[in-house]
């Protein structure tokens, strides 16, 4: 996975336990390690100004349609990085349970990054990812 690289997973783990179906941006990887970000369509309180919105909420930054290939109002949420390793990746991808959505674009996607660095919620290990591979 390539920073900036949406992907749909089908069987999204997340850190309450639950799974479900989710849209995640990629945001770096290092040592095999990719780092990632879920996004929502659902506003609960975050801002409607495009890009990064570290004083809502929620840290997040916000996509409006028609600046990049998403249809509809998309929020990355960057209170929350996961991560996933690259054999995992590779086998999920085989199986079709992640399926590729969109590049965004390089600039968009480098002001993602640059907001999750600025996340109180990101981990000094998927900091390194992240800065490593800035776009």
């Amino acid at each position: 996975m390539i920073p900036g690289s949406v992907f749909f997973h089908e069987e999204f783990y997340f850190h309450d336990g639950e799974t479900g179906e989710k849209l995640f941006v990629a945001l770096g990887n290092v040592a095999s390690i990719h780092v990632v970000a879920k996004t929502t369509s659902k506003q609960h309180g975050r801002g409607t100004s495009f890009g990064c919105q570290p004083e809502d909420r929620f840290h997040n930054a916000y996509l409006p349609p028609g600046c990049c290939y998403l249809r509809c109002n998309t929020w990355v949420c960057l209170d929350e990085f996961y991560e996933f390793g690259s054999k995992a990746v590779l086998a999920a991808r085989f199986s079709g349970l992640i399926k590729p959505v969109c590049d965004l674009p390089k600039e968009i996607t480098r002001m993602i990054q640059e907001c999750a660095l600025e996340s109180l919620d990101i981990s000094p290990a998927q900091t390194e990812a992240v800065r490593a591979s800035l776009v």
